[in-house]
């Protein structure tokens, strides 16, 4: 079931990326930011009271609470590289910088997990997938800032991923959805303090917006968030990563076939060599010792 649900989940992180980014071009990036957080916190306070939801007891390392920092960072990058990249570009350079982090995070057991050394079997993968991302390309001169930003969103994401899934299994999955959003409010508080936006020019593009593109993330975002620590701890790593992003790099196709007109098949050839590559990774993973899910591997923190 959880295997079934994964790739929807994946489809929604691209449809909220893409409202995300359309908001922070129509409001600015920290204005964006402060709404998609304030529709969040909101949304999962009125749960949370309903639920009459409760910490589960007990204490954690302080570090699982800094998933809605991290948070921020990925939706700032998301933000502008969706903006700039598309959609499936996005995608698929910020699957690469997840891939990226869960390697170095199972080979050095960070933040205080078991270490899972890196296998030369898993090699042949990693370098199918470098070779999508590649074909998806086009002309790395002009992207090249803004995949690297993407990537920064990819390792982030997996960051976060990591500390809210580890928060959600310890303390109760509305909780960290809760500290997710309640700590993203408060440092994009802080950056806004610093940048100190127009009210009244922010005000009036709010308006203008509409309220799919001011709800709509946030709402979108309690479900990801929501899901997804209940999704990750009972999965492999590298399963998740390819069932969510098979869902995620297809959306992003559709949707910039649609905001352009025609399918660009180099896209299209690219996410295909790059999901096959993250499938050859896990297939080839598998015949070593079987990667751990992260509740097994939070479990010694």
């Amino acid at each position: 079931m959880y295997g079934a649900i994964a790739p929807l989940v994946g489809a929604l992180v691209t449809v909220m990326s893409g409202i995300n980014s359309r908001l922070s071009e129509l409001v600015g990036p920290v204005v964006a930011v402060l709404v998609i957080h304030t529709v969040g916190l909101a949304a999962i306070a009125c749960v949370s009271l309903a639920r009459r939801d409760r910490a589960l007891p007990g204490r954690i390392p302080p570090w699982f609470y800094l998933g809605g920092l991290v948070g921020v960072v990925t939706v700032f990058s998301s933000n502008y590289a969706f903006s700039t990249l598309g959609a499936s570009m996005t995608v698929a350079v910020a699957l690469l910088g997840q891939t990226i982090f869960s390697i170095a995070a199972d080979t050095s057991g960070f933040p205080g997990r078991a270490r899972y050394p890196l296998s030369v079997r898993r090699i042949p993968g990693i370098a199918v997938a470098l070779a999508g991302v590649a074909v998806m390309g086009g002309d790395w001169r002009l992207a090249g800032p803004a995949m690297l930003v993407a990537f920064a969103a990819g390792i982030s994401s997996g960051f976060s991923t990591v500390l809210n899934a580890g928060l959600g299994r310890r303390k109760g999955v509305l909780h960290s959805v809760r500290a997710n959003y309640i700590v993203g409010l408060a440092t994009t508080a802080a950056i806004a303090t610093f940048v100190r936006p127009s009210l009244q020019a922010s005000s009036t593009a709010i308006g203008a917006a509409g309220l799919i593109l001011v709800l709509g993330g946030g709402l979108i975002g309690i479900v990801v968030v929501s899901t997804v620590n209940i999704i990750v701890p009972r999965l492999p790593v590298f399963t998740f990563t390819v069932l969510m992003f098979t869902g995620q790099t297809v959306a992003g196709v559709l949707i910039d076939a649609f905001r352009d007109g025609e399918v660009d098949f180099r896209k299209v050839l690219g996410t295909g060599v790059l999901l096959f590559g993250l499938a050859l990774d896990t297939l080839l993973s598998s015949r070593g010792k079987a990667h751990p899910t992260v509740a097994e591997k939070t479990e010694k923190t």
